[in-house]
């Protein structure tokens, strides 16, 4: 899932693809991560898009969020937000 974060698995994709029941493995992952496949996924696509907003000043927030899965740029910043604390534009400026 962490190689390509633009993908958005759903739960039933992953439980096919590793021959696990659905209860299983979100119940397995839960006690291994702490918390749930979503959850996991979404605070990783942000932790990512904060290095990429660090580091790539040339990319616009709307292309930084389309390379961390999210199409509609509202809703990245929204999670963005809520996972860092900041909007990214103004997580952006404080590494100015």
């Amino acid at each position: 899932m962490t190689g390509n974060i633009q993908k958005h698995y759903t739960l039933e994709e992953l439980s096919a693809r590793f021959e696990i029941p659905l209860t299983s493995m979100k119940t397995c992952f839960k006690g291994v991560y702490g918390t749930s496949v979503f959850a996991y996924m979404r605070t990783y696509r942000m932790h990512q898009a904060a290095v990429l907003l660090r580091t790539n000043r040339r990319e616009s927030v709307a292309e930084i969020a389309g390379r961390v899965g999210y199409d509609n740029p509202g809703k990245f910043a929204m999670a963005f937000k809520k996972i860092m604390g900041k909007s990214p534009l103004e997580y952006r400026k404080s590494f100015v």
